[in-house]
């Protein structure tokens, strides 16, 4: 009877979930406009709609189930249009756009309808939303496309997978436990797409189709399929990138180790982490050290800068741009309280963003300091997307030593928010930092902690110790002395506040990472055997242990948080004291 009741509770919850949001579908009015309307191969429309967005993703009424239940999962079509953090979407069925955006898509290949949109609802001034057109009659649902689509919005397949076969092994497990309960449970279980629908503008013409039938279908369907577009594109450059990591792979990148620490020339070491590459699974293996005098921690022996070109090549941008522009677009709120730190020390007219990006920061902080033009730097290609996107007004890309001299003087505020620990001389660019703001302007740094304690416990699952890239991590008290040193005053401080509830969901995920095969990349040729059942395997029980972590996260690491006034990051605003 418990596990009934556990079935029915779950279906229950994820039908309410999903049918406010299909309720939330706003159906478009008949009317002739302006815009172009693209389809899919099948698609047939039946007169026309009027609409003052720049473009409407169009939802048909008889959108398949599968297809709708994937689209309501992914989005919420209620707060979608004025979201600016809302990924774009699409129903992969067709699209009205006005000329200024219009691009041409492969009508076959329905990820590229989803790259498309969000595309366009990346530009800053873009109006986009989704809705319901009447009379637009929906093309074959190709199911062969469907894990590609799922990795489009985001989603792992075999995660997909591994929950669905827990549920529907849950289900069986009622009825073999007690039959009679487990009959409701399965008749709730079954009714789930007819519950989502009903009374919604959506109407999908298979939902007849038993869900007990469909679902080992979909498990069959969704572990293989056919490539998109966009991954077959991502093929060929990770063969194209190939030559270049076999020649470089196995290259010695590390200077000789420091017998003294960088930060006070201490001399007493400790050796703090050791761990690999468990982000990108390059290889190689990496050590960081511990001051025993000032708590200092670095990576000794550090890279190269050739080994630095390694690690980053094909990380923020290249092969790993959409997971970069996927995981900065994930968690906003930071971006927020950053800029509500500054504000009631200055109103700034200018603001320059060091290691900006994509520029998230930038576009997040204009909704809390609306007056402000927000500018950034970066050395990667994103920072130019961002200034064609909107997010920021000018972009430097370079380093800031390149740029110091012209941006002398021009900015009230200058950020650096989780840049100090990625380059090789921290020291160097606050002298550049000091030297840039005028007298009575401010210096916004945030860095992770590594003085919070469960970075100790889990290790190289630490997320925050993010080898190879991290080289240095300091602790405030060193911040503040070194900021003094140049004459910046520290004003305010934000440790508790800075910290993200997250590092044992995280530190799971790394650890999955590591056990799970690994997908196909460049500096690493070789093939997993039997990838899909170790994936499947791994992700199926890892599933229940991600409930664990989440609550973790939200009782111990939140109680460790608020006990200790300390967390995973720390905020340190920073002003330049005027010259007598």
């Amino acid at each position: 009877m418990i596990l009934s009741v556990v079935v029915v509770l779950v279906v229950l919850l994820d039908v309410l979930r999903l049918r406010a949001r299909a309720s939330k579908l706003r159906v478009l009015s008949r009317g002739a406009g302006e815009h172009t309307l693209l389809t899919a191969t099948g698609v047939h429309p039946e007169g026309s709609w009027a609409t003052d967005d720049d473009l409407v993703d169009l939802v048909p009424r008889d959108l398949p189930v599968v297809a709708a239940l994937d689209l309501l999962g992914a989005v919420d079509p209620g707060g979608y249009r004025e979201d600016r953090w809302a990924r774009g979407i699409s129903a992969s069925q067709a699209v009205l756009v006005r000329e200024k955006y219009r691009e041409d898509v492969n009508p076959d290949d329905p990820t590229e309808f989803v790259a498309y949109v969000r595309r366009v609802k990346d530009h800053v001034h873009a109006k986009v939303d989704i809705a319901v057109a009447p009379g637009l009659e929906a093309g074959p649902y190709d199911l062969g496309y469907r894990a590609a689509t799922l990795r489009q919005i985001g989603k792992r397949p075999s995660l997909w997978i591994a929950g669905s076969v827990l549920g529907y092994a849950a289900v069986l497990g009622a009825l073999v436990t007690d039959w009679r309960w487990g009959l409701v449970a399965l008749a709730v279980y079954s009714a789930h797409p007819l519950l989502v629908f009903a009374g919604t503008p959506l109407r999908p013409r298979d939902l007849w189709v038993p869900r007990v039938l469909r679902t080992p279908h979909l498990w069959f369907k969704t572990s293989g399929g056919r490539k998109s577009t966009a991954e077959k594109r991502q093929a060929a450059r990770l063969e194209q990138a190939a030559p270049w990591y076999e020649q470089n792979r196995d290259r010695n990148f590390h200077e000789p180790p420091r017998e003294n620490c960088p930060s006070c020339g201490g001399t007493e070491l400790s050796r703090w982490v050791t761990a690999h590459d468990l982000v990108q699974r390059k290889p190689g293996t990496f050590t960081m050290d511990r001051c025993v005098r000032c708590g200092h921690v670095w990576q000794n022996p550090r890279l190269t800068e050739e080994g630095l070109g390694f690690y980053y090549r094909d990380f923020y941008d290249g092969l790993g741009e959409t997971s970069a522009e996927a995981v900065f677009s994930g968690k906003t709120e930071p971006y927020y309280g950053r800029a509500r730190m500054v504000e009631p020390f200055v109103k700034p007219a200018r603001w320059l963003d060091v290691g900006s990006g994509h520029a998230h920061f930038c576009l997040g902080a204009k909704e809390v300091l609306p007056g402000t033009r927000f500018d950034g730097l970066d050395q990667g290609a994103a920072i130019e997307d961002a200034a064609r996107l909107g997010r920021i007004e000018n972009a430097y890309r370079g380093s800031f030593k390149d740029f110091a001299g012209e941006l002398q003087g021009r900015y009230d505020v200058i950020s650096m928010h989780h840049y100090l620990e990625h380059v090789r001389d921290p020291w160097e660019e606050l002298d550049i930092a000091a030297d840039v703001l005028p007298d009575g302007g401010y210096l916004l740094i945030e860095l992770p902690d590594p003085e919070w304690r469960l970075g100790r416990l889990f290790g190289q699952y630490w997320m925050p110790w993010f080898q190879p890239q991290h080289q240095h991590m300091m602790p405030i008290g060193n911040l503040e002395k070194t900021l003094a040193e140049r004459g910046l005053t520290t004003v305010a401080t934000e440790r508790e506040e800075a910290h993200l509830c997250n590092d044992f969901t995280l530190a799971l995920l790394l650890w999955l990472g590591d056990k799970a095969p690994r997908t196909p990349a460049p500096w690493r040729p070789e093939e997993v055997r039997l990838r899909r059942t170790r994936s499947f395997l791994v992700w199926t029980f890892g599933i229940p242990a991600f409930f664990a972590t989440m609550l973790l996260d939200q009782t111990v690491n939140r109680f460790l948080a608020h006990r200790t006034g300390t967390g995973n990051a720390y905020r340190l605003l920073a002003r330049k004291t005027p010259r007598a």
